[in-house]
C-alpha cells in the first residue's frame, strides 16, 4: 500500500469563504493553545475533547488534539515551542464526502455543527480516501485529499534499468540489452534557474522580501512539475521495456563532497548549480511511480560509475562529455557509461528507494 495526495480546487461563495477562513483560524488557534497547555503542565497525557472548548465540530476537535500532541512531542527535537500560523483545517475520512461536484463537510455555525456544501473541481480518487485538508494558497481555496492506493503486484519483467542522474543531462536510462535513452533538457533547466536567480537578486536589492519569497516558491513549483514529467516518462519507458528492477544512484552527501571552497564567480556558480540540483526529488518520484506499477527500485553506490569502462572495466576520466577508454578504445557519452555501470551494480543493503506521492 502506498499513499498519495490529490488536490482539488474549491469554489466557495464569499460567505462560505469567510466561514472556511474562520474555521481554519479557529483550528490553528486551538492547536496552539493546546500545545501551550501541554508545555505549561495544565494538561497531562490523558486529555479528551471534554477538557477544552473550541468552536469546532467534535471530530475536528479530536484531530486538533492529536495534532497538538504531535507538535508538542516535536518541540523536544526542535528545542523550542512551534507556533502555527498558516490557516489550515483537516477532516478525517468519516466526516467528509464528495457528491458530484460538491464537497460536503461539517462546520461550526450559530452554536452548532452544520453541513456545508462547497462546489469543487473534479478530482480522480482511485484509492481509499483519508484525511482532507483545506487551505488557502495564493488567494485560492485548495483541498488536499490523502489517498491510500494498493500497489500493483510485482511485475514479471526480467530487464534491469540503470539511471544516471546529472545536471547537464537530468537523467540517462540504460536497459540491459535494449539500449540507452536520454531524458530532460539540462540546458533549459539551468537557463530557467538562472532567470529565477537573477530576478531574486534584483528583488533583494530593491528590498522586496515578500516578492523574493514568492519567487522561490514559483521556482520550486516549476522544478517539481518538471521532475513529475521526467519521472513519468522514465517509468513509462521502463514499463514498455519490460523492466522489473530500476537501479538509481545513492547520492546522499553529494553536495558536501563536491562544493568548492575557493572564492570567485566560477566557484559560486558551481556551488549554486549543485545546491539547486533536485536529484533527490526526482529519484523519489521515480520510486513511488515505479512502485505503483510493481517495479522494484534499488539504490547503488555511485562511486566511479562514470569512470569504469563498460567493456574492460578499466578506469578512465572522461574529457568533457566524451568517454574514451585508453585500454580497449571503447568510447561513448559519459553519462551513458554511468547508466550502464549502474545497471550492473548490486543494490545497497537495506537501501530500497521509496516515497510518498505528491
Amino acid at each position: 500500500m502506498s499513499k498519495t495526495t490529490r488536490q482539488a480546487r474549491l469554489y466557495p461563495t464569499p460567505e462560505q469563504g469567510r466561514l472556511l477562513m474562520a474555521h481554519c483560524q479557529e483550528y490553528i488557534s486551538t492547536v496552539n493553545v493546546l500545545v501551550a497547555a501541554f508545555d505549561s503542565g495544565v494538561f497531562e497525557d490523558k486529555v479528551s475533547t471534554k477538557d477544552f472548548k473550541s468552536l469546532l465540530p467534535s471530530a475536528v476537535k479530536n484531530q486538533a488534539l492529536r495534532d497538538a500532541q504531535s507538535v508538542y512531542k516535536h518541540s523536544f527535537e526542535l528545542g523550542c515551542l512551534p507556533l502555527l500560523k498558516k490557516p489550515i483545517c483537516p477532516w478525517n475520512n468519516q466526516n467528509w464526502r464528495i457528491e458530484a461536484d460538491m464537497l460536503v463537510l461539517p462546520t461550526y455555525q450559530d452554536g452548532k455543527t452544520q453541513q456545508v456544501r462547497i462546489r469543487c473541481a473534479e478530482v480522480a480518487r482511485e484509492g481509499k480516501a483519508g484525511i482532507l485538508r483545506i487551505k488557502k494558497k495564493r488567494g485560492k481555496w485548495i483541498a488536499d485529499i490523502a489517498l491510500t492506493v494498493e500497489d500493483a503486484p510485482p511485475t514479471d519483467g526480467q530487464a534491469v534499468m540503470g539511471i544516471d542522474l546529472g545536471v547537464k543531462v537530468p537523467a540517462v536510462a540504460h536497459v540491459r540489452g535494449k539500449g540507452t535513452r536520454f531524458f530532460g533538457n539540462g540546458r533549459y533547466q539551468r537557463y530557467m534557474r538562472r532567470r529565477f536567480y537573477s530576478r531574486r537578486k534584483k528583488l533583494q536589492k530593491a528590498k522586496k522580501g515578500r516578492a523574493v519569497k514568492r519567487s522561490k516558491g514559483k521556482e520550486a513549483r516549476w522544478m517539481k512539475n518538471v521532475n513529475h514529467q521526467l519521472s513519468r516518462q522514465i517509468v513509462n519507458h521502463a514499463h514498455e521495456q519490460g523492466v522489473g528492477t530500476i537501479k538509481v544512484e545513492s547520492l546522499a552527501g553529494i553536495r558536501k563532497d563536491t562544493t568548492r571552497t575557493s572564492r570567485g564567480a566560477k566557484a559560486r556558480k558551481n556551488n549554486r548549480m549543485k545546491n539547486s540540483w533536485s536529484f533527490y526529488q526526482l529519484s523519489q518520484f521515480i520510486a513511488y511511480k515505479a512502485k505503483r506499477l510493481g517495479i522494484k527500485v534499488e539504490q547503488v553506490d555511485p562511486a566511479y560509475t562514470s569512470q569504469g569502462c563498460p567493456a574492460c572495466s578499466a578506469r578512465n576520466k572522461a574529457q568533457d562529455r566524451t568517454y574514451v577508454c585508453a585500454e580497449c578504445g571503447w568510447h561513448g557519452h559519459r553519462d551513458t557509461v554511468g547508466a550502464i555501470n549502474i545497471s550492473r551494480r548490486a543494490g545497497l543493503h537495506d537501501h530500497s528507494a521509496g516515497a510518498t506521492g505528491a
